[in-house]
């Protein structure tokens, strides 16, 4: 019975690593204009749950830096994100909690040719700088 228990305990663990390492890397979008405007936005999943969010938006006249921490869970291919109390400094202002994400990429049945980047398309937020943004996975 012991071993059937470490048996399940284990095979629960290694699932919930495979996932977490499913969805973990660095999302970025970046741009700049031809006037020198630029947008900058990094999301950092980490294999540990945890995730930095920063910004950085600079149209020439403005410079403007915003960050965000946490932790993110995965159910049912959503990614839930969350900001606790602690999470929250001078520094890390965004509060990402209620806020919805899902990783998309190629299906493994697709064996077209295809190029299906991966990417972060995140859904509902009380942030509006976020919600709908289309983040690529850093590679």
């Amino acid at each position: 019975m012991k071993q059937l228990l470490l048996f399940i305990f284990a095979t629960i663990n290694l699932s919930l690593t495979v996932q977490t390492e499913e969805y973990t890397g660095t999302y970025v979008f970046y741009v700049k204009a031809q006037k020198g405007e630029i947008i900058d936005y990094k999301l950092h999943l980490n294999p540990d749950k945890t995730f930095l969010y920063t910004s950085y938006i600079n149209n020439n006249t403005n410079e403007y830096h915003t960050k965000g921490k946490g932790t993110w869970t995965v159910d049912n291919k959503i990614i839930k994100f969350t900001t606790e109390l602690t999470d929250l400094d001078k520094d890390h202002t965004l509060n990402f909690t209620g806020t919805t994400a899902r990783v998309i990429k190629k299906s493994p049945r697709d064996t077209s040719d295809k190029v299906v980047p991966t990417a972060l398309q995140f859904y509902k937020s009380e942030i509006r700088t976020i919600e709908n943004l289309k983040l690529l996975l850093q590679e």
